[in-house]
């Protein structure tokens, strides 16, 4: 029994699709590796910043900055002013307060603005190294995704299973082609027998 004229047309068609999915996985594989190397380029420098990296930009660090001095400083001048009134309207009575009890409420009231802005920098600064922790395990979290897809194990397997495919297609045609040869042999066998036991 010869393979079929049908199974030869399988068999060609087993090979060019096999053909046809080797060449889209290829292109599909230099877009993705393209693609990659991309986001890798923006990853690789957080990454390489190191877990205790600072997150935020120069310019959001400087004007969360800015906003706690000037914050703190309008407090201050609003308390300043309250503390200043509030002495006025006692100096004028029978009972002056002395000029070192002056002072030392005023002094109070610079000692309470500047811990608060050094309270609110100190947040700021906290907030900019967790950011930049944060940065640093989704850049780390990012290139194991890229690591994962660029690796060539599912490429290729897909490609062993299409290959595969076309071999066992040309496999059975084989056996079949080959089939009537056993036949033959089989058959001058048997009369080869019964000649030796005639």
């Amino acid at each position: 029994m010869c393979a079929s004229g049908a199974q030869d047309t399988i068999q060609q068609e087993d090979i060019q699709t096999m053909q046809e999915y080797n060449q889209q996985q290829a292109q599909q594989y230099a877009r993705q590796t393209a693609l990659y190397a991309q986001v890798k380029s923006v990853l690789d420098p957080i990454l390489n910043a190191g877990p205790n990296q600072q997150g935020m930009s120069p310019a959001e660090l400087n004007t969360l900055n800015a906003q706690a001095v000037e914050g703190t400083a309008e407090n201050y001048s609003a308390a300043g002013k309250a503390v200043g009134e509030n002495l006025a309207a006692e100096g004028g009575g029978d009972n002056p307060l002395p000029s070192g009890a002056q002072t030392q409420l005023k002094q109070q009231v610079a000692n309470s603005a500047a811990e608060q802005e050094s309270s609110e920098e100190t947040q700021i600064q906290s907030a900019n190294y967790q950011t930049g922790r944060e940065n640093f395990t989704n850049a780390e979290q990012g290139e194991m995704a890229i690591a994962a897809g660029e690796n060539p194990i599912a490429y290729s397997s897909a490609e062993i299973n299409s290959e595969s495919a076309a071999g066992s297609e040309a496999n059975t045609i084989a056996q079949e082609n080959n089939s009537w040869m056993n036949a033959a042999i089989g058959a001058a066998g048997s009369v080869a027998g019964i000649a030796l036991m005639g």
